[in-house]
């Protein structure tokens, strides 16, 4: 029987707990790992879709402006420029007379006028555009004709235009009397002479249809043979120029196309090819710009002023944002005449311009006289709306109402399209005391209402409106359903974004328990290791005296009732609560034989 020293059983036993350290740790269940590939995947997919669609949402609103602003150019190839030329709409014109009931005690000076309202006569009108001319500087000049049909289911029941006589102001004779009011004394009176030899008084009976159309008038005629710078005309309408088939009547406008710059489409350039007015006193108060009313510029928004010239107003009017409307489902902006429109230099100071001497100043009131061959007509909201209480209390039979006589412009914000339109108007004349003339030197200075008239379109035709609509709410439900699209897309990001996370931390606690074990592991094999090598220091001493023969038996001995008693030795004992550290069960540990040291 071999011997061997005693030294080397510390390290017998050092090499035996290393081997079973190896054993424990590769019997423990090893840390679970939660596969990240498709979660990786599926974030990438999602990344990148979620990328893309937010593009096309951001993107969205551009792209679809610049093809609407492309598509509303006009050229004389573009689908717009047919609808422009020949509109499919039925504009109307509702006119509304004032009756005048007391004429003798008016001029007399004994009675205010006492006014009764009779109407509406209705006309439908048809706009044709003549003339067309394009420019290289990106304009289009053109003269509409405007026919005008009268029509009788739609105005009062008793209405007919050709057979109602009114009875209202002389405008021809008024007039006269009015341009004459500083001439030389036999001026006056051969003036007077003429109007008397007519048979003419300050106010006149005629049909609606003579009153708006025209009828004949001498003092005309007179006055081209008479006069250094008579009226353009020999017959007097309160409409004679609206309804006219001359092209010399017609006024020419030049309107941007868009071309160039989109933003710039109907806006008015140039009228009769000037850019400016000669009426007033400023070149604010004389420029030529804003739109005819049929449409507007593209993509107005509620802080926009919008303006709306027409020669026979002689200016452009300022229109701000009221409120929001809907046509048949289409949205659009309603715009109103500013509050200063119509009012005195001392209310609103910038209106100054429009002063002048001998003019009528006042809130509410607008005179043209300069600009209509010095006929002293003022225009007004209907019935003085708005205006100040000298002028509706000087008459009898006025009933301002904002619903029946405001002026008002529905428009459709993306494509400038006019849905609705209702420009109302009220024509008055300012009579004025004449002590020259008799039949004027007993009245009292009064702005006496003549007729009042709405203008505008009630709705567009269901075929327009669907075309409109491709254009105003087709690209927003299209970018609804991006944005839906692009909700989903994040929240599925999100999901997988939070399965990530949960699945890296059951990765990390899986780890940690492994290593948490294999250090409870380590600590106990080093605790054994640390009490061996204290119990070998103290035998050492007393293996001395033994013999070989005696340490070599008594080894062999205790090595073999070890192993035939099944007694673990002192180091390789593991309490049970060190054995439930370890993650597997008593079922599946494998029987470890520590007196083999092959094992």
């Amino acid at each position: 029987m071999s011997s061997y020293s005693p030294e080397l059983i510390p390290e017998c036993k050092e090499t035996q707990l290393i081997r079973f350290q190896s054993r424990v740790v590769g019997l423990t269940t090893p840390a679970r790992r939660h596969s990240m590939k498709i979660i990786n995947l599926c974030l990438l997919i999602s990344c990148i879709f979620s990328g893309l669609v937010g593009l096309a949402y951001l993107g969205f609103d551009p792209v679809v402006r610049s093809l609407i602003l492309k598509k509303l150019v006009l050229s004389n190839t573009s689908d717009t420029f047919h609808i422009w030329e020949d509109p499919p709409i039925s504009p109307h014109l509702k006119v509304y007379f004032f009756n005048l009931t007391n004429p003798d005690e008016v001029f007399n000076g004994i009675d205010k006028p006492r006014l009764i309202e009779v109407g509406p006569y209705t006309y439908k009108q048809k706009w044709l555009k003549q003339n067309i001319t394009w420019h290289d500087n990106g304009t289009i000049s053109y003269k509409t004709r405007k026919i005008f049909t009268f029509i009788r289911s739609e105005s009062c029941p008793t209405c007919d235009d050709e057979f109602d006589n009114v009875t209202t102001l002389n405008v021809p004779a008024i007039s006269a009397y009015y341009q004459s009011r500083n001439a030389p004394f036999y001026t006056t009176w051969s003036l007077s002479g003429v109007v008397w030899g007519l048979g003419y008084k300050p106010w006149v009976t005629q049909t609606v249809h003579d009153l708006l159309w025209g009828y004949d008038e001498p003092l005309f005629k007179l006055a081209q043979t008479f006069l250094n710078d008579p009226p353009p005309f020999d017959k007097f309408g309160l409409f004679l120029l609206k309804n006219s088939s001359k092209e010399s009547d017609l006024g020419m406008y030049s309107m941007y196309t868009g071309e160039g710059d989109p933003y710039t489409l109907s806006n008015i350039q140039s009228f009769n090819g000037n850019q400016k007015l000669k009426f007033w006193n400023s070149s604010d108060c004389n420029r030529v710009h804003g739109s005819d009313g049929a449409s507007f510029n593209p993509y107005i928004k509620k802080g926009d002023t919008l303006w709306f010239f027409n020669d026979q107003l002689c200016r452009a009017l300022p229109m701000v944002y009221d409120r929001s409307i809907s046509q048949e489902g289409l949205p659009g902006l309603r715009f109103v005449p500013r509050k200063d429109v119509f009012m005195s230099e001392k209310s609103y100071p910038e209106n100054s311009c429009f002063a002048g001497p001998n003019r009528e100043t006042g809130d509410g009131v607008f005179d043209v006289t300069v600009c209509q061959f010095d006929t002293p007509i003022v225009l007004s909201w209907p019935h003085f709306l708005n205006a100040e209480e000298k002028y509706s209390k000087a008459i009898d039979g006025l009933k301002p109402d904002p619903k029946k006589h405001g002026f008002w412009f529905d428009i459709q914000e993306v494509t400038g399209t006019t849905l609705s339109a209702k420009a109302r108007i009220q024509i008055n004349m300012n009579v004025k005391k004449l002590k020259n003339f008799s039949s004027l030197s007993k009245i009292n200075d009064t702005v006496i209402p003549i007729l009042w008239f709405e203008e505008g379109i009630d709705e567009l035709g269901t075929d327009l409106i669907n075309v409109l609509k491709q254009a105003a709410i087709d690209p927003l439900v299209w970018r609804q359903y991006i944005l839906y699209i692009l909700i989903g897309l994040l929240s599925t990001l999100t999901l997988l974004s939070m399965v990530a996370v949960a699945k890296v931390l059951a990765n990390r606690a899986s780890v940690a328990k492994v290593e948490r074990v294999r250090e409870q592991v380590e600590n106990i094999i080093h605790g054994q290791i640390a009490g061996n090598d204290s119990s070998a220091q103290l035998t050492q001493p007393m293996l001395g005296y033994l013999d070989s023969s005696d340490s070599s038996r008594s080894s062999t001995a205790t090595h073999s009732r070890t192993s035939s008693e099944g007694t673990t030795p002192p180091y390789a004992v593991i309490s049970s609560d060190q054995r439930d550290l370890t993650p597997f069960s008593d079922s599946e540990k494998p029987s470890v034989n520590f007196s083999n040291p092959e094992v």
